[in-house]
């Protein structure tokens, strides 16, 4: 039989769960949605032991668990639709689909050029992976086509000797996580799960854009969003604000410039800082920096989930003291990066329009 560690509530496990996957051995262990079957994502064997044991067809890949969006991006692109939904619901039951990256392809669990990714919310779970220097190929812990077990007892019942470890921490929520196809925009769910479809596809109707002043950037980012939603009629606004924002700096002419050349006419702004007003009142909050994100999460530590990049891991270069030609590469930059914030409300829109 497998080791059987009972876990009391705020308990984390020690290193032989760990080791064990390491050595391409099975572990049990609850997540967020139901308990899993877990090894290491590099070992061959390991995966497929987790394939024999849990009667899975070699044609359906296994899933990924990692620690964090950061680490995720080790294995997968990360398209800035991938940076929102990971901002707004990870972690958490979400579970993306996304191009594997030349790294990703060599994990013994990618059979093909994407892979479905997840961070859990369940603090064992991140424990594990924590304590890891490789991520793990996870499946729930049934055999295909039947329930998820209810809990880790039962697993150690269901799969004994197969596994090394067992991680009871007693029930799960028995849902599972809802799949996301987000290697394009719109996304599209694949599997409807413990978070609604309806939540995934939501867009934002009140975003707050943050930069670093809030002279150039956010505000080009909030004229063109308005004036995206104007266009069409939507019940959609945007405001602006800055980490370090003066009120005294001026917006620079090269900004009304190039917003003028997108045909959106600049506001009159007066540069604000970010303010807990400004965040209760935003849907979605984009910035346009790393940086920007760590300094919000640092003072609105409970907004989290709604704070994301607008443009991905690189963000938008600040163009402040260049040419006008930079400017109006940076608004061009903003503008097509707010498609996969309203695209999918334009294209209803439309269709509305012309069925």
């Amino acid at each position: 039989m497998p080791e059987l560690v009972s876990l009391r509530p705020g308990e984390l496990p020690g290193p032989a769960a760990a080791a064990a996957a390491a050595r391409g051995e099975i572990v049990a262990f609850p997540t967020d949605t139901v308990y899993g079957l877990g090894t290491s994502a590099s070992s061959r064997e390991g995966v497929e032991r987790l394939y024999r044991m849990k009667g899975r067809g070699p044609d359906k890949p296994l899933p990924l668990l990692v620690a964090s969006a950061a680490e995720a991006r080790r294995w997968v692109e990360w398209p800035p639709q991938a940076e929102a939904l990971a901002g707004r619901f990870w972690p958490g039951a979400l579970t993306l689909v996304l191009k594997a990256t030349p790294q990703g392809r060599g994990l013994a669990c990618c059979q093909g050029e994407t892979l479905a990714v997840r961070v859990p919310a369940h603090p064992v779970a991140l424990a594990l992976l924590e304590a890891s220097d490789f991520p793990w190929a996870q499946t729930s812990a049934n055999e295909s086509g039947q329930p998820p077990l209810a809990d880790g007892a039962a697993v150690a019942a269901r799969f004994g000797e197969a596994l090394a470890v067992v991680l009871d921490c007693g029930p799960a929520s028995g849902k599972e996580s809802t799949v996301v196809d987000a290697t394009a925009s719109p996304v599209r769910v694949l599997r409807e799960g413990a978070v609604p479809a309806r939540d995934v596809l939501a867009r934002p109707r009140r975003v707050l854009f943050v930069c670093t002043g809030n002279t150039c950037r956010s505000v080009m980012a909030e004229a063109l969003f308005n004036g995206l939603a104007a266009q069409v009629g939507l019940e959609a606004s945007a405001r602006s604000a800055g980490i370090a924002a003066d009120p005294a700096f001026p917006v620079p002419a090269a900004v009304r410039g190039a917003l003028a050349a997108e045909g959106v006419p600049a506001p009159e702004h007066v540069p604000q800082p970010v303010s807990r007003e400004l965040m209760d009142w935003a849907d979605r909050v984009l910035v346009m920096e790393r940086r920007h994100q760590d300094a919000l999460l640092a003072r609105f530590p409970e907004s989290a989930a709604k704070v994301a990049l607008l443009a991905g891991p690189e963000g938008v270069a600040d163009p402040i003291g260049q040419s006008e030609a930079v400017y109006a590469a940076c608004c061009r930059r903003i503008k097509s990066e707010l498609g996969p914030i309203l695209g999918r409300t334009l294209e209803e829109k439309d269709h509305a329009s012309h069925p």
